[in-house]
This record gives C-alpha cells, structure tokens and sequence, in this order.
C-alpha cells in the first residue's frame, strides 16, 4: 500500500502479503505518515484521504472521520441498483485526482527488483522498495 502527496511523491509505503486485505492496511499506513515541515515538529496525519472502491465501508469512513480526516471514497452500487450513486458525482472533483497515485504506483514498476520479487527475505526487498521510493523523489528535487 502506498501513500503520496498531492504531486504524487511517496510519503510512505506498507508491504504486506498478497493474501492481506487492502482495508486492513489503511491505518497502519496513515499511522507510519511523517512529514518534516520544521525540525523536530512533523505532520502526522493528512486533512484528506481519496481512495477508491475497495474501501468503502462505513467504519473505515466513521474511524478516517474521528482521525479529523476527510475521506472521498466512492460508493459501491447496491444489489440491482443500475444508476451510480449521487455521492459519486459529488466528489468526482476530488476522485479524479486518483490517477496521480496509480501514476506512483508505476514508477515504482519501472525498478525491476521491486516488481519482480527475486529475494527471499522480506527485508531485503523492503529495502529496493524504500530505495525506489527514494529515488523517485530525488528525481522531482533534482527537477
């Protein structure tokens, strides 16, 4: 799982089986968040969250909301409901930012260690995930 800001930098990234649920990783994803805007006093929690569809439940929803985070997550359709859901078209502003993180998702496909799992142990490919990650962002710095 993986969390970027607004112009599609990591800021944080979970790795987990392929068998975990997305929604279970939520949190512990958005718990590992750390910005350093001054030293020593760094943001720990974003003010929005846009997510897609794989996460729409309503605790996932109430707990993002007592966190002080607002969240876009469109709603899934309802069985026989042929019409999408009118809280779709309301935060289809926001939604359509989404494709800044599918676009993070696949520079971090273009390293070849991490998109292939060639090691054996977990830590070592935590490590080629944090260096791609590192790397990507040093590409918009040294923009």
């Amino acid at each position: 799982m993986l969390a970027t800001d607004g112009q599609g930098i990591p800021l944080t990234g979970i790795l987990s089986s392929a068998s975990t649920s997305e929604y279970n990783l939520i949190f512990p994803t958005l718990d590992t968040i750390s910005i350093e805007k001054r030293p020593n006093h760094p943001i720990k929690k974003t003010k929005i969250l846009i997510a897609d569809r794989g996460y729409d439940a309503r605790w996932v929803r109430d707990e993002l909301r007592s966190r002080g985070i607002t969240p876009y997550i469109p709603k899934r359709r309802k069985k026989g409901q042929k019409d999408e859901p009118k809280y779709n078209q309301e935060i289809k502003p926001f939604y359509s930012t989404r494709w800044i993180v599918e676009r993070s998702i696949s520079w971090i496909g273009n390293f070849r260690r991490v998109t292939t799992r060639y090691e054996h142990y977990s830590h070592i490919y935590h490590a080629f995930f944090q260096l791609a990650c590192i790397m990507i962002c040093l590409k918009w710095v040294l923009k």
